[in-house]
């Protein structure tokens, strides 16, 4: 399978059902120190009995790796086993967004005193 054929899309929320028989989640937030961190999985469901299992392989946590570059390794990886999605959720940028705001109003109001 090509990269290209490798669809990305939001990851779900808590509760919600995947329905691909094989993918890849990337999830990236930031470590304590405020540096970007990500988790990669390969999720691949089987059949045990008549039950639906799901065998999931950390390839990758707490790895020192912006989000858009673990996206791109992930649908390498994704396309070299045949899975045609990668989740992804990044908490990094808005966790960093919200950081940035709170020391720049903070910053301003320190300033005005």
């Amino acid at each position: 399978m090509k990269a290209s054929e490798v669809r990305i899309l939001p990851a779900l929320d808590p509760g919600e059902s995947y329905v691909e028989p094989t993918f890849v989640l990337v999830e990236t937030g930031l470590d304590p120190s405020g540096e970007p961190v990500t988790r990669i999985d390969y999720v691949a469901s089987r059949i045990v009995g008549n039950k639906l299992r799901w065998d999931i392989t950390t390839l990758g946590q707490s790895v020192p790796l912006t989000h858009g570059s673990a996206l791109e390794w992930a649908v390498s990886f994704a396309a070299s086993r045949d899975a045609r999605v990668v989740y992804q959720r990044d908490d990094s940028r808005s966790a960093r967004y919200a950081a940035t705001s709170n020391a720049l109003r903070e910053s301003a109001s320190s300033a005005s005193k």
